[in-house]
């Protein structure tokens, strides 16, 4: 396939998207068959401001709480940074954008953020690895699929045998995927298809426009571009995979909110706050999207309708913390070492209630 005009518009809008991590979030549902969130978000906004918790009322005037996340996470954190939901609940809180995966996970173990949003393998990778941490939150599904031409005769995932497939291999996007097709189809990406590697999802999108590549694995906003030409589709989500493999309709969570122990045991209200925030982002989103776009835009710098597109193809955002949403998690990270590269210990195939008590914390 050769470039033409068109395609050289969609490339400047590509590089527009040049924060998005390497990690990231993770598979973007088709407008078809695109799953609903696991909590149905309010059908109207609060009538009065929240008020202040008892907790956030002692504290707010001694301490500050950094709160780090992912430049484009995509999992309305943005809007609990911009509307200040966190400050309208008496919390003082100092917010910062990180772009690699790589550079958040470093600002949290050098105890430079006390609350991050990150992908749940990579929190689980962070785990075994002995950096002390609780998972309190989610945030977002997966963002995640496989795109090829409209016209491309790639039918079924099994079709890539050969084919040139564009990836950011070191991703939890690919990963997780890659472990779900060498479940399902004994198939692996890595072997079985000629990989041609790139460092940012913009980069993914030129190989695909070019004619270098047969396919991409790639993850929201730059999937929902391509496919809104109508030059593009899906051939696979990430989210189709998952329910294949694990055989429910569980939304994979893709993103969570995690802290350090010490925050989660002196500052229970925070972590609830938090949560509560994120409902009201999610509340937003579903039901004000101008002023969640501003929110997103802001922090993205991405044209409005672009971000206003790839925000009716989520349909994933999520919040609170669940015994459903853990026993989902240590599903997916038990498949992941199981079929995947990330994750190496042998805690994840037999999670017990240990495990479950250090990981995890459901704010009350």
């Amino acid at each position: 396939m050769k470039a033409n005009g068109k395609y050289l518009a969609l490339v400047a809008f590509v590089l527009l998207a040049i924060l998005l991590t390497a990690c990231a979030p993770a598979a973007s549902p088709t407008p078809t068959t695109a799953p609903q969130p696991t909590q149905a978000p309010a059908q109207a906004s609060p009538t009065a401001a929240p008020q202040p918790s008892p907790t956030a009322q002692k504290f707010k005037a001694d301490k500050t709480f950094k709160f780090a996340y992912l430049t484009l996470g995509w999992a309305a954190t943005e809007i609990i940074d911009k509307q200040k939901l966190l400050e309208k609940r008496g919390w003082k809180v100092e917010f910062s954008t990180v772009g690699p995966i790589s550079g958040l996970v470093n600002t949290f173990v050098s105890g430079q953020a006390d609350i991050i949003d990150m992908s749940a393998v990579i929190a689980g990778q962070m785990y075994e690895q002995g950096n002390k941490l609780k998972i309190f939150g989610t945030a977002v599904g997966t963002l995640g699929s496989i795109v090829v031409p409209a016209d491309s005769p790639i039918k079924d995932v099994t079709d890539l045998k050969g084919k040139k497939l564009g990836a950011i291999v070191g991703g939890t996007t690919f990963q997780d995927m890659n472990a779900s097709i060498r479940k399902l189809y004994n198939m692996d990406l890595q072997k079985d298809t000629t990989l041609i590697t790139a460092n940012q999802p913009p980069d993914l999108a030129n190989l695909l426009i070019k004619g270098d590549v047969d396919a991409i694995n790639v993850w929201l906003p730059t999937s929902a571009q391509l496919v809104r030409t109508g030059k593009y589709r899906y051939l696979v989500t990430q989210q189709e995979l998952w329910e294949k493999v694990s055989g429910k309709k569980d939304l994979e969570v893709h993103v969570v909110y995690l802290t350090r122990p010490d925050i989660a045991q002196q500052y229970p209200e925070l972590l609830k706050d938090i949560n509560d925030a994120q409902k009201e982002a999610a509340d937003i989103w579903a039901n004000q999207p101008e002023v969640a776009a501003q929110a997103i835009m802001a922090v993205t710098q991405l044209p409005k309708e672009d971000v206003m597109f790839a925000m009716k193809e989520t349909k994933q955002v999520m919040w609170g913390l669940t015994d459903a949403n853990i026993d989902t998690i240590l599903a997916q990270l038990k498949h992941n070492r199981e079929f995947g590269t990330l994750l190496k210990s042998d805690i994840w195939l037999n999670p017990d209630q240990k495990l479950r008590e250090d990981l995890f914390y459901i704010p009350k």
